[in-house]
């Protein structure tokens, strides 16, 4: 889930340089039934499990990192009905309690292809998206680098590199065919970072070795915070990797 900057008046973490806002509704394009086959998922997501009935513990809650959840296959959506519904709508709660404006299904311990947003978070309800089985079609416009948080890690902050514009195809709520071209950096960034963790990919993963080094510590917290309440789950725990030695040569042996 994208995460507000404390104190901020806006819902997101974000700043696209421009400062422009649109309305994802305007950028959205319902797939024609002929064609290509558009709604017909690539050769990678296909090797991914489908599910065909969905289960979830009410209320949900934000899953913390370093919970395995965040690091698990997501399964594809193969069911379109009233639990999909119930599970998005269940989703978008969580997202605007939090003063979220994006949230993925692994964030909330369902480990789904499955992410809503609204970009002008929870002050303009009503223009929320539901995705299911999102993939990126294409990525334009370059790189733009900007500060991100997210509620699965709390009080961290750091700049993460994203491509400006990006092209999806996803499903609907109703499993209809979807194409988003998101030309807006901003929104453009809220869906990379949801469809992230759809891969099993955190945020912290994509920071440079400089700005992961600013949160290291506080990392290094969250996974002694959650080992100790969960010691039952550390060999399923993906941890951050010790920083690269710095020096000349190798490493001098340790002496017994």
């Amino acid at each position: 889930m994208l995460r507000p900057v404390a104190g901020a008046l806006r819902s997101a973490v974000f700043r696209s340089s421009g400062g422009r806002r649109c309305a994802l509704a305007v950028c959205a394009r319902a797939a024609k039934s002929s064609g290509k086959g558009f709604g017909t998922a690539s050769k990678a997501l296909q090797e991914i499990p489908t599910i065909t009935k969905l289960e979830w513990t009410s209320p949900l809650q934000i899953v913390k990192y370093p919970d395995p959840k965040l690091r698990a296959v997501n399964a594809r959506i193969g069911v379109f009905d009233d639990s999909l519904s119930k599970l998005a709508k269940e989703m978008i709660e969580v997202m605007y309690q939090d003063d979220g404006v994006g949230l993925a299904a692994p964030q909330v311990g369902v480990n789904v292809r499955l992410m809503v947003f609204n970009p002008e978070g929870k002050g303009r309800p009503g223009n929320e998206s539901v995705l299911v089985n999102p993939e990126i079609v294409e990525q334009t416009g370059g790189k733009e680098l900007d500060e991100e948080g997210c509620l699965s890690f709390p009080r961290i902050y750091g700049d993460v590199e994203r491509s400006r514009n990006v092209v999806v195809k996803a499903q609907d709520a109703k499993g209809n065919p979807i194409k988003l071209t998101l030309t807006d950096p901003w929104i453009a960034r809220i869906f990379q970072h949801e469809y992230d963790h759809l891969q099993g990919v955190l945020f912290h993963d994509r920071m440079k070795s400089t700005v992961l080094e600013t949160v290291r510590p506080s990392l290094v917290a969250l996974e002694e915070e959650f080992l100790a309440a969960n010691p039952g789950q550390a060999a399923a725990v993906v941890r951050l990797k010790p920083p690269k030695a710095k020096g000349f040569g190798a490493a001098a042996p340790v002496k017994k």
